[in-house]
Protein backbone atom coordinates (compact mmCIF):
# COMPACT_ATOMS: atom_id res chain seq x y z
CA UNK A 1 0.00 0.00 0.00
CA UNK A 2 2.67 2.41 1.01
CA UNK A 3 4.46 1.64 -2.67
CA UNK A 4 1.04 2.66 -4.30
CA UNK A 5 0.57 5.86 -2.72
CA UNK A 6 4.13 6.73 -3.11
CA UNK A 7 3.90 6.04 -6.87
CA UNK A 8 3.73 8.45 -9.27
CA UNK A 9 2.80 6.81 -12.53
CA UNK A 10 -0.22 8.50 -14.29
CA UNK A 11 -2.41 6.80 -16.64
CA UNK A 12 -2.76 9.11 -20.28
CA UNK A 13 -6.51 9.39 -21.24
CA UNK A 14 -7.25 8.54 -24.84
CA UNK A 15 -4.90 5.98 -25.61
CA UNK A 16 -5.88 3.07 -27.29
CA UNK A 17 -6.81 -0.60 -25.74
CA UNK A 18 -7.59 -4.14 -25.97
CA UNK A 19 -9.89 -6.59 -23.62
CA UNK A 20 -7.50 -9.61 -23.02
CA UNK A 21 -7.19 -12.30 -20.39
CA UNK A 22 -4.89 -11.17 -17.19
CA UNK A 23 -0.98 -11.50 -17.37
CA UNK A 24 1.64 -11.22 -14.94
CA UNK A 25 2.99 -7.98 -16.49
CA UNK A 26 -0.44 -6.69 -15.73
CA UNK A 27 -0.43 -7.11 -11.55
CA UNK A 28 0.88 -3.76 -10.81
CA UNK A 29 -1.10 -2.26 -13.27
CA UNK A 30 -4.21 -4.20 -11.69
CA UNK A 31 -3.28 -2.96 -8.41
CA UNK A 32 -2.94 0.98 -9.53
CA UNK A 33 -6.21 0.79 -10.97
CA UNK A 34 -8.14 -0.50 -7.63
CA UNK A 35 -6.06 2.13 -5.62
CA UNK A 36 -7.68 5.01 -8.40
CA UNK A 37 -10.88 3.94 -8.45
CA UNK A 38 -11.26 2.95 -4.33
CA UNK A 39 -8.07 4.33 -2.73
CA UNK A 40 -7.07 2.59 0.30
CA UNK A 41 -10.61 1.03 1.24
CA UNK A 42 -11.41 -1.69 -0.98
CA UNK A 43 -12.37 -4.49 1.92
CA UNK A 44 -10.22 -7.33 0.37
CA UNK A 45 -6.39 -6.64 0.50
CA UNK A 46 -4.65 -9.24 -2.42
CA UNK A 47 -6.35 -6.48 -4.61
CA UNK A 48 -3.38 -3.59 -3.83
CA UNK A 49 -0.61 -6.85 -4.12
CA UNK A 50 1.08 -7.57 -7.46
CA UNK A 51 2.73 -10.76 -6.63
CA UNK A 52 -0.48 -12.02 -4.78
CA UNK A 53 -2.49 -11.11 -7.77
CA UNK A 54 -0.19 -13.25 -9.90
CA UNK A 55 -0.49 -16.20 -7.79
CA UNK A 56 -4.25 -16.29 -7.50
CA UNK A 57 -4.80 -15.81 -11.59
CA UNK A 58 -2.99 -19.08 -11.49
CA UNK A 59 -6.31 -20.61 -10.72
CA UNK A 60 -8.46 -22.39 -9.78
CA UNK A 61 -10.18 -19.34 -7.79
CA UNK A 62 -9.96 -16.19 -9.97
CA UNK A 63 -9.65 -15.10 -13.31
CA UNK A 64 -9.46 -11.67 -14.31
CA UNK A 65 -9.77 -9.92 -17.68
CA UNK A 66 -8.50 -6.64 -18.28
CA UNK A 67 -8.82 -3.78 -20.49
CA UNK A 68 -5.11 -3.12 -21.25
CA UNK A 69 -3.94 0.24 -23.00
CA UNK A 70 -0.94 0.00 -25.88
CA UNK A 71 1.36 1.59 -23.35
CA UNK A 72 0.61 -1.26 -20.91
CA UNK A 73 -1.40 0.45 -18.64
CA UNK A 74 -4.69 -1.44 -17.31
CA UNK A 75 -7.60 0.54 -17.36
CA UNK A 76 -10.06 -1.71 -16.88
CA UNK A 77 -11.33 -5.12 -14.97
CA UNK A 78 -13.60 -7.74 -14.47
CA UNK A 79 -13.32 -11.08 -12.90
CA UNK A 80 -14.96 -14.15 -11.81
CA UNK A 81 -14.18 -15.64 -8.20
CA UNK A 82 -15.26 -18.38 -6.23
CA UNK A 83 -18.09 -17.63 -3.75
CA UNK A 84 -21.02 -19.80 -3.93
CA UNK A 85 -20.05 -23.19 -2.47
CA UNK A 86 -21.15 -25.15 -6.05
CA UNK A 87 -17.81 -26.27 -8.09
CA UNK A 88 -19.33 -25.49 -11.17
CA UNK A 89 -20.38 -21.68 -10.70
CA UNK A 90 -18.38 -18.10 -10.32
CA UNK A 91 -19.39 -14.62 -9.41
CA UNK A 92 -18.55 -12.07 -11.93
CA UNK A 93 -17.41 -8.94 -10.09
CA UNK A 94 -14.72 -6.30 -9.49
CA UNK A 95 -16.17 -4.77 -12.56
CA UNK A 96 -13.89 -1.70 -12.52
CA UNK A 97 -13.18 1.30 -15.36
CA UNK A 98 -10.41 4.05 -14.76
CA UNK A 99 -12.28 7.60 -14.53
CA UNK A 100 -10.97 8.32 -17.71
CA UNK A 101 -12.13 5.57 -19.88
CA UNK A 102 -16.14 5.61 -18.33
CA UNK A 103 -17.30 7.17 -21.67
CA UNK A 104 -15.57 4.00 -24.15
CA UNK A 105 -16.89 1.48 -25.11
CA UNK A 106 -14.83 -0.65 -22.45
CA UNK A 107 -17.15 -1.70 -19.65
CA UNK A 108 -19.47 -3.67 -22.14
CA UNK A 109 -16.33 -5.16 -24.06
CA UNK A 110 -14.89 -6.19 -20.60
CA UNK A 111 -18.04 -8.27 -19.66
CA UNK A 112 -18.61 -9.33 -23.07
CA UNK A 113 -15.66 -11.15 -22.92
CA UNK A 114 -16.33 -13.02 -19.53
CA UNK A 115 -19.52 -13.69 -20.30
CA UNK A 116 -19.31 -15.01 -23.53
CA UNK A 117 -16.14 -17.12 -23.60
CA UNK A 118 -15.50 -17.91 -20.24
CA UNK A 119 -12.53 -20.58 -20.22
CA UNK A 120 -13.24 -24.19 -20.80
CA UNK A 121 -10.49 -24.62 -17.79
CA UNK A 122 -13.12 -22.79 -14.89
CA UNK A 123 -15.84 -25.72 -16.23
CA UNK A 124 -18.39 -23.84 -15.07
CA UNK A 125 -22.17 -24.07 -15.84
CA UNK A 126 -23.07 -20.73 -14.27
CA UNK A 127 -21.69 -17.58 -13.98
CA UNK A 128 -23.81 -15.67 -11.00
CA UNK A 129 -23.84 -11.83 -10.64
CA UNK A 130 -25.64 -9.12 -8.61
CA UNK A 131 -27.05 -5.74 -9.79
CA UNK A 132 -27.49 -2.58 -7.28
CA UNK A 133 -31.44 -1.73 -7.46
CA UNK A 134 -31.04 2.02 -6.29
CA UNK A 135 -30.55 2.57 -9.84
CA UNK A 136 -31.02 0.04 -13.44
CA UNK A 137 -28.08 0.73 -15.32
CA UNK A 138 -26.25 -2.53 -14.55
CA UNK A 139 -29.70 -4.12 -15.14
CA UNK A 140 -30.06 -3.04 -18.79
CA UNK A 141 -26.98 -4.56 -19.21
CA UNK A 142 -27.96 -7.46 -18.06
CA UNK A 143 -30.66 -7.94 -20.54
CA UNK A 144 -27.47 -7.94 -23.16
CA UNK A 145 -26.20 -11.13 -22.06
CA UNK A 146 -29.41 -13.21 -21.35
CA UNK A 147 -28.81 -13.57 -17.85
CA UNK A 148 -32.11 -15.12 -15.74
CA UNK A 149 -33.59 -13.18 -13.39
CA UNK A 150 -33.60 -15.49 -10.32
CA UNK A 151 -33.59 -13.71 -6.34
CA UNK A 152 -34.30 -10.46 -4.82
CA UNK A 153 -31.97 -9.43 -1.78
CA UNK A 154 -33.55 -7.04 0.11
CA UNK A 155 -31.44 -4.63 1.55
CA UNK A 156 -28.05 -6.66 2.97
CA UNK A 157 -26.02 -3.50 1.81
CA UNK A 158 -25.50 -0.22 3.56
CA UNK A 159 -26.94 2.99 2.05
CA UNK A 160 -24.83 4.62 -0.93
CA UNK A 161 -26.01 8.49 -0.80
CA UNK A 162 -23.44 9.10 -3.41
CA UNK A 163 -25.14 6.21 -6.00
CA UNK A 164 -28.99 7.32 -4.54
CA UNK A 165 -30.83 9.45 -7.12
CA UNK A 166 -33.22 12.24 -5.57
CA UNK A 167 -30.92 12.50 -2.39
CA UNK A 168 -32.54 9.22 -1.22
CA UNK A 169 -30.10 7.54 1.76
CA UNK A 170 -31.78 3.93 2.05
CA UNK A 171 -30.25 0.38 2.27
CA UNK A 172 -29.36 -0.97 -0.86
CA UNK A 173 -31.21 -4.20 -2.38
CA UNK A 174 -29.50 -6.69 -4.99
CA UNK A 175 -31.34 -8.58 -7.75
CA UNK A 176 -29.32 -11.76 -8.45
CA UNK A 177 -28.99 -12.66 -11.71
CA UNK A 178 -27.70 -15.79 -13.66
CA UNK A 179 -26.25 -17.03 -16.65
CA UNK A 180 -26.75 -20.30 -17.62
CA UNK A 181 -24.04 -22.27 -19.88
CA UNK A 182 -24.73 -25.66 -19.10
CA UNK A 183 -27.81 -26.59 -16.82
CA UNK A 184 -27.81 -29.48 -14.59
CA UNK A 185 -31.45 -31.39 -14.53
CA UNK A 186 -32.09 -32.61 -11.06
CA UNK A 187 -34.64 -33.70 -8.55
CA UNK A 188 -36.10 -31.01 -6.18
CA UNK A 189 -37.82 -31.83 -2.97
CA UNK A 190 -39.93 -28.76 -3.46
CA UNK A 191 -41.75 -26.81 -0.31
CA UNK A 192 -45.43 -27.54 -0.19
CA UNK A 193 -45.49 -24.33 0.42
CA UNK A 194 -44.04 -22.72 -2.40
CA UNK A 195 -44.91 -24.98 -4.74
CA UNK A 196 -46.55 -23.19 -7.54
CA UNK A 197 -43.68 -20.51 -7.43
CA UNK A 198 -41.45 -22.99 -8.17
CA UNK A 199 -43.53 -24.50 -10.71
CA UNK A 200 -43.78 -21.08 -12.30
CA UNK A 201 -40.11 -20.01 -11.74
CA UNK A 202 -38.82 -23.46 -13.52
CA UNK A 203 -41.17 -23.44 -16.69
CA UNK A 204 -40.31 -19.19 -17.36
CA UNK A 205 -36.65 -19.55 -17.26
CA UNK A 206 -36.53 -23.47 -19.05
CA UNK A 207 -34.87 -24.99 -16.44
CA UNK A 208 -35.30 -28.43 -16.38
CA UNK A 209 -36.39 -29.84 -12.74
CA UNK A 210 -38.33 -32.76 -11.63
CA UNK A 211 -40.41 -32.01 -8.46
CA UNK A 212 -39.81 -34.69 -5.78
CA UNK A 213 -42.24 -35.86 -3.22
CA UNK A 214 -40.64 -34.15 -0.18
CA UNK A 215 -40.01 -36.27 3.07
CA UNK A 216 -38.67 -35.80 6.34
CA UNK A 217 -34.49 -35.29 6.72
CA UNK A 218 -32.09 -37.95 8.45
CA UNK A 219 -29.33 -37.01 10.23
CA UNK A 220 -28.17 -33.56 11.30
CA UNK A 221 -28.37 -30.11 10.23
CA UNK A 222 -24.97 -28.79 8.61
CA UNK A 223 -24.63 -25.48 7.73
CA UNK A 224 -22.11 -22.04 7.79
CA UNK A 225 -22.98 -18.85 9.34
CA UNK A 226 -21.08 -15.71 7.31
CA UNK A 227 -21.81 -12.21 9.62
CA UNK A 228 -20.80 -8.54 8.03
CA UNK A 229 -21.07 -6.09 10.96
CA UNK A 230 -20.64 -3.03 9.52
CA UNK A 231 -22.92 -3.61 6.17
CA UNK A 232 -25.89 -5.89 9.32
CA UNK A 233 -26.04 -8.88 6.99
CA UNK A 234 -25.49 -12.25 8.37
CA UNK A 235 -25.78 -14.86 5.81
CA UNK A 236 -26.72 -18.61 6.60
CA UNK A 237 -25.82 -21.39 4.19
CA UNK A 238 -27.35 -25.15 4.83
CA UNK A 239 -25.15 -27.78 3.14
CA UNK A 240 -27.73 -30.40 4.89
CA UNK A 241 -30.74 -30.81 6.55
CA UNK A 242 -31.68 -32.52 9.72
CA UNK A 243 -34.81 -32.80 12.17
CA UNK A 244 -32.92 -30.35 14.18
CA UNK A 245 -33.15 -27.79 11.87
CA UNK A 246 -35.32 -25.62 13.72
CA UNK A 247 -33.14 -25.05 16.92
CA UNK A 248 -30.15 -24.80 15.12
CA UNK A 249 -31.78 -21.77 13.44
CA UNK A 250 -32.91 -20.24 16.70
CA UNK A 251 -29.73 -20.54 18.28
CA UNK A 252 -28.21 -18.38 14.79
CA UNK A 253 -31.17 -16.13 15.16
CA UNK A 254 -30.03 -15.40 18.89
CA UNK A 255 -26.47 -15.26 18.38
CA UNK A 256 -27.15 -12.32 15.99
CA UNK A 257 -28.72 -9.02 17.78
CA UNK A 258 -28.79 -5.64 15.71
CA UNK A 259 -28.27 -7.55 12.47
CA UNK A 260 -31.08 -5.74 9.88
CA UNK A 261 -30.73 -8.54 7.02
CA UNK A 262 -30.66 -12.42 7.46
CA UNK A 263 -30.09 -14.87 4.85
CA UNK A 264 -31.11 -18.14 4.37
CA UNK A 265 -30.32 -20.28 1.95
CA UNK A 266 -31.94 -24.30 1.34
CA UNK A 267 -30.48 -27.02 -0.69
CA UNK A 268 -33.88 -27.54 -2.70
CA UNK A 269 -32.05 -30.98 -3.67
CA UNK A 270 -32.18 -32.23 0.26
CA UNK A 271 -35.18 -33.93 1.74
CA UNK A 272 -36.74 -31.57 4.53
CA UNK A 273 -37.33 -28.80 2.60
CA UNK A 274 -41.38 -27.74 3.65
CA UNK A 275 -39.96 -28.53 7.58
CA UNK A 276 -37.01 -26.11 7.34
CA UNK A 277 -39.44 -23.75 4.97
CA UNK A 278 -41.95 -23.54 8.04
CA UNK A 279 -39.71 -23.30 10.67
CA UNK A 280 -38.45 -20.48 8.88
CA UNK A 281 -41.34 -18.90 8.27
CA UNK A 282 -42.01 -18.95 11.97
CA UNK A 283 -38.88 -16.98 12.78
CA UNK A 284 -40.05 -14.93 9.78
CA UNK A 285 -38.19 -15.37 7.13
CA UNK A 286 -39.66 -14.94 3.85
CA UNK A 287 -39.16 -15.66 0.05
CA UNK A 288 -36.50 -14.23 -1.58
CA UNK A 289 -36.41 -16.73 -4.92
CA UNK A 290 -34.10 -19.50 -6.21
CA UNK A 291 -30.28 -19.49 -7.00
CA UNK A 292 -29.69 -22.20 -9.72
CA UNK A 293 -26.83 -24.86 -9.26
CA UNK A 294 -25.72 -22.87 -6.36
CA UNK A 295 -24.19 -26.11 -4.69
CA UNK A 296 -24.32 -27.71 -8.40
CA UNK A 297 -27.82 -27.96 -6.99
CA UNK A 298 -30.49 -25.40 -6.52
CA UNK A 299 -31.05 -23.45 -3.44
CA UNK A 300 -33.91 -21.68 -2.08
CA UNK A 301 -32.80 -18.01 -0.63
CA UNK A 302 -34.93 -16.92 2.47
CA UNK A 303 -34.77 -13.74 3.84
CA UNK A 304 -35.32 -11.63 6.87
CA UNK A 305 -35.45 -8.04 7.74
CA UNK A 306 -35.84 -6.12 11.22
CA UNK A 307 -37.97 -3.63 10.24
CA UNK A 308 -40.11 -3.35 6.94
CA UNK A 309 -38.47 -2.35 3.52
CA UNK A 310 -38.69 1.18 2.00
CA UNK A 311 -40.08 -0.71 -1.08
CA UNK A 312 -40.16 2.21 -2.56
CA UNK A 313 -36.26 2.56 -3.16
CA UNK A 314 -36.38 -0.74 -4.73
CA UNK A 315 -35.47 0.10 -8.66
CA UNK A 316 -36.04 -2.69 -11.35
CA UNK A 317 -36.00 -2.96 -14.99
CA UNK A 318 -37.08 -6.04 -16.28
CA UNK A 319 -40.58 -7.83 -16.15
CA UNK A 320 -39.11 -10.85 -14.49
CA UNK A 321 -38.19 -8.61 -11.14
CA UNK A 322 -41.21 -6.96 -10.86
CA UNK A 323 -43.14 -9.80 -10.92
CA UNK A 324 -40.54 -11.71 -8.71
CA UNK A 325 -41.11 -8.31 -6.04
CA UNK A 326 -44.59 -9.25 -6.16
CA UNK A 327 -44.13 -12.34 -5.28
CA UNK A 328 -42.06 -11.73 -2.40
CA UNK A 329 -43.99 -8.68 -1.34
CA UNK A 330 -46.99 -10.79 -1.05
CA UNK A 331 -45.13 -13.62 0.95
CA UNK A 332 -43.79 -11.44 3.59
CA UNK A 333 -47.22 -9.73 3.88
CA UNK A 334 -48.65 -13.42 4.32
CA UNK A 335 -46.66 -14.22 7.79
CA UNK A 336 -48.62 -14.39 10.66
Amino acid sequence: MAALKSDRHETEPGQKFEVDSFRPEDALGVARLYYAVYGDSFPVDYVYDPAELVRLNQGPDLYQVVGRTSKGDVVGLYALFRNPPGRHIMEGGSWIVHPAYRGTTLAVRLARRMHHTPPEKLELDIIFGQCVCNHVITQKLGVNFKSLVCALELEPMPPKPDELGGGQEGRVSLLDEFIIIHDRPHEVYAPQQYLDFLNEFYASRGLDRQMAEDRLPAGRTVFSVQTFGEAGLTKVTVETLGLDFSEKLADVMAEQPGIHAHQLVLPLAAPGCTMAVEAARSAGFFLGGVLPLWFDRDGLLMQKLAKEPEWSFIRLHRQAAKDLLSKIMADRNSLT
